[in-house]
């Protein structure tokens, strides 16, 4: 990738941004008045991502060592600091995040003489530079969250061509950006700060964003329902494949276009052999209780050892079976742990839920949304069999960009009651329509891409709100 340089790196905006850039693979060149305290803030980006390209130096130094620069400073030093670099960006593309925010009235849109900052930056630098409006509607405290972000960035050139290594640069760090037209619209969404900035006083919001929503006008009209698409095509997956990017040539390679809030259900097995579950039973040595346990059950001791291993409480043991809560809270046959489509070549093995499946989901999520540009939910499933019913349906074990449950108390029903005890498993549902296309056997296809669920989107939701509290057991 080419080297990117944040002028103003050292600010909230652009630390945000170069450590965004930095972890996507970008050589970032942070730079500040203060040369040293540009190197120190690299330094500290250094330290938390080691294997990231990132270094320090003065405005003019690293505006002339990249190839593309982002200005990320306040209005009050935007023409000081388009002065100090005009002759080290010449010919490059600048992108100018900069709002004219005057305090203390910052909720009140105050656009400069010449209509936007942006254009004041085009008039400043000269014809040679290709300026870029971007980013005036995305808070740094979202940016620096690392995670997914629920917005949409307006970007705002004369340049088409800047205006799209923009958007790709964009894309990069998991953002989705609109061209809205010549750089004199920037107006519009240096504007949009002033009235975001409203929104989060008035209505106690967080980082409120903008998203641009609707349909293309030849997409054909079709009735509302859910769809659940097969991702064919992936390898057999061995420990330390990127499972990420596998996932993503499959999706390609099978034509499925990923759409704005669809849920990709990954099986738990290829997530668990990606990070090295897989067990030879030959290598367990069981304890006292697990050879017990396997005399009643007729179950192989190694296997029942590493039941137990897994397990934060045995409940029943009976022929052929061990239930178990497993350590991450779920109530399971034998702990989650299987021996079905498993390589066994080098004697029998077993393979082991994930240590984290919701970290698991969640790396899963950032990686396709940075590749394919839209916010995606991620649900990791495996197939459990659940209380006084036969037969096993898909669960969901680990969630990423959508909360599990959905609360619909309050709500009225068809005949205007309330609703009054109606929460629904929403990541179970999606993980059960999703188990009917990934299938049990031989049909080798873990991944399914569900379309059209009505889920709450959330950031840092996990699975554990759907686990059932142990003070609540209903059967104990």
């Amino acid at each position: 990738m080419a080297s990117i340089a944040i002028l103003g790196g050292t600010g909230a905006l652009g630390s945000a941004l170069a450590m965004r850039l930095a972890r996507a693979g970008w050589t970032v060149v942070v730079g500040s008045r203060d040369a040293a305290k540009a190197r120190d803030a690299a330094a500290g980006l250094a330290a938390l991502y080691p294997d990231i390209a990132i270094s320090g130096a003065g405005l003019a130094e690293a505006a002339a060592r990249a190839e593309i620069c982002v200005l990320a400073v306040p209005y009050a030093a935007h023409a000081e600091t388009l002065a100090q670099v005009r002759e080290a960006v010449a010919g490059k593309i600048f992108v100018d995040t900069t709002v004219p925010l005057r305090p203390p009235k910052v909720g009140t849109v105050q656009l400069p003489a010449a209509g936007a900052a942006a254009v004041e930056a085009a008039q400043a630098l000269g014809e040679t530079v290709r300026v870029v409006s971007a980013l005036q509607t995305i808070g740094a405290e979202k940016l620096a969250a690392g995670g997914a972000i629920d917005a949409d960035v307006l970007v705002a050139a004369d340049d088409a061509e800047a205006a799209e290594t923009v958007r790709a640069l964009l894309a990069d760090i998991g953002l989705r950006s609109w061209h809205v037209g010549p750089l004199a619209n920037s107006a519009a969404a240096e504007a949009m700060t002033s009235l975001i900035i409203q929104i989060n006083r008035r209505y106690k919001i967080n980082q409120a964003g903008i998203r641009i929503t609707g349909k293309p006008k030849d997409a054909p009209v079709t009735a509302m329902g859910l769809s659940v698409r097969p991702v064919p095509g992936l390898p057999h997956i061995a420990p330390g494949d990127d499972l990420a990017v596998l996932i993503g040539e499959a999706i390609i390679a099978g034509g499925v276009e990923l759409a704005e809030g669809d849920v990709v259900v990954v099986a738990q097995k290829i997530v668990s052999k990606a990070e090295g579950r897989t067990v030879r039973l030959a290598a367990v040595t069981p304890g006292a209780e697990a050879i017990a346990d396997a005399e009643r059950t007729g179950r192989d001791a190694a296997m029942v050892e590493l039941i137990r291993a897994e397990s934060s409480e045995v409940m029943r043991v009976t022929p052929g079976v061990v239930i178990a809560r497993h350590r991450l809270g779920h109530v399971a046959a034998n702990a989650g742990i299987d021996q079905s489509n498993v390589a066994h070549d080098e004697g029998e093995t077993a393979l082991l839920w994930p240590v984290d499946p919701d970290h698991s989901a969640a790396v899963l999520r950032e990686a396709l949304q940075r590749r394919f540009g839209v916010r995606l939910a991620v649900v990791i499933s495996d197939s459990l069999g659940r209380a006084w019913r036969m037969g096993t349906t898909g669960t969901a074990i680990g969630v990423s960009g959508l909360k599990p449950l959905r609360d619909r108390r309050g709500e009225s029903d068809l005949f205007g009651r309330v609703l009054q005890a109606t929460v629904t498993g929403v990541a179970d549902e999606i993980a059960a329509a999703a188990s009917l296309v990934i299938g049990e056997a031989a049909e080798g296809v873990p991944v399914a891409v569900v379309s059209g669920a009505t889920y709450e989107p959330a950031e840092n939701q996990g699975i554990g709100e759907i686990l059932r509290p142990l003070d609540q057991d209903l059967f104990r």
